[in-house]
């Protein structure tokens, strides 16, 4: 039930059209027709019909909008974006926009088998530490291929991961002592607003994300607590955006020891009297506790900015991450005598796995002393 003709064109050229019948749409009930044109030749216009009713009879009529894996990726991330949040969005474009569409986006669906996958695994691997989170957004997409019928098995699936290659990663955390040489550094240099972020973050193990969302209405100054209920990240268009924590676990209240408050209570001071003088009133409680030079939300990146041009500046100071000073304060936490459930509550950990993973990571050198320890306990 296919016609093809001859017609002419505006400007006096001779092109060829097909028409045909596609087959009763599922969703509607209802015939479908198509129409292409604008073939040069009576060839090329038959061959594109009969490529057209081959993907029918392979892939069926429903399913002949998406062929490769990236109509897919691009049928997929509307729904995607339903689910997730606005930062998560973002970064999941990011990982597949540089890692994963470049070797699947121009593949046909029913070219894409296990060993492709593998292979394009195993190159991963050997290129980037985040292999495993690539697979994983992958598997998502072809999830989706699988719920669309239009795959009938996920072959990211069924790949073999490779083994982590063992290599010592540098420390990402300071000793006791480490972390007063660096917050002395940054007392010393005179720029109020930085030393009291890091000290917050190692005093506190907040997130970078989660102490640039704090409001002074989130600080009990007469309880000495501090109440996490916000988070800065950055959507798909580079746009600054508050939304909700991590989890619902990064809902927390902590205590706030009175030294840390004390500094709160004066950076308080010196943001209202800097800040008034610019003409921001900044007196009001959704008032942020750290922002640019124009009282604006401050881009989680720039805090990288603020280490990487530290660590230039005092080269002989071992280098963390902003996460690092997370782990610190839960090192620290370790080697004060606090609990396992208790270090998972203050870092608002939704898994005790994870804080015992940390755990793993930053005690080792806690434990040659474990023997000493116990010699003194059984000694008094």
């Amino acid at each position: 039930m296919a016609t093809i003709k001859s017609y002419t064109k505006k400007n006096g050229q001779k092109a060829w059209q097909f028409q045909t019948y596609l087959g009763i749409d599922e969703v509607t009930g209802k015939q479908k027709y198509t129409t292409r044109r604008g073939f040069a030749t009576k060839k090329e216009c038959t061959m594109a019909l009969n490529k057209l009713l081959l993907d029918i009879e392979e892939n069926g009529f429903s399913n002949t909008r998406i062929v490769t894996f990236q109509q897919l990726y691009d049928d997929w991330l509307p729904v995607y974006r339903k689910k997730v949040k606005p930062s998560t969005v973002a970064a999941t474009i990011n990982v597949f926009n540089l890692y994963i569409l470049p070797h699947f986006g121009k593949t046909k669906l029913k070219n894409i088998s296990v060993s492709y996958c593998q292979n394009i695994l195993n190159s991963w691997h050997d290129k980037f530490r985040g292999y495993k989170g690539f697979r994983m957004k992958t598997n998502l997409l072809l999830d989706y291929a699988v719920t669309l019928e239009l795959l009938t098995s996920n072959p990211m699936a069924k790949t073999q991961i490779p083994r982590q290659k063992e290599k010592e990663k540098p420390k990402n955390f300071y000793t006791k002592q480490q972390l007063q040489d660096f917050l002395s550094l940054y007392k010393s240099e005179g720029d109020p607003m930085k030393y009291v972020f890091f000290h917050l973050l190692a005093y506190t193990g907040l997130r970078k994300s989660e102490a640039l969302a704090l409001r002074y209405s989130d600080i009990n100054f007469l309880k000495h607590e501090l109440t996490v209920g916000r988070t800065v990240a950055v959507n798909e268009a580079s746009d600054i955006i508050i939304q909700t924590p991590k989890t619902a676990n990064s809902y927390r209240t902590i205590s706030i020891d009175p030294v840390t408050m004390n500094l709160l209570e004066s950076w308080q001071k010196q943001q209202r009297e800097f800040y008034f003088k610019l003409g921001y009133n900044t007196s009001k409680p959704d008032q942020l506790l750290f922002t640019t030079i124009d009282n604006k939300t401050i881009r989680p990146s720039f805090v990288n900015g603020w280490l990487r041009n530290f660590y230039k500046r005092h080269q002989d100071m071992p280098k963390i991450t902003a996460h690092g000073f997370r782990f610190t304060h839960c090192s620290l936490l370790f080697e004060a005598g606090a609990s396992m459930k208790e270090v998972q509550g203050r870092l608002g950990h939704k898994d005790v796995q994870t804080t015992m993973n940390i755990y793993a990571k930053v005690t080792p050198a806690m434990a040659t002393n474990t023997g000493d320890k116990f010699a003194q306990f059984m000694a008094n």
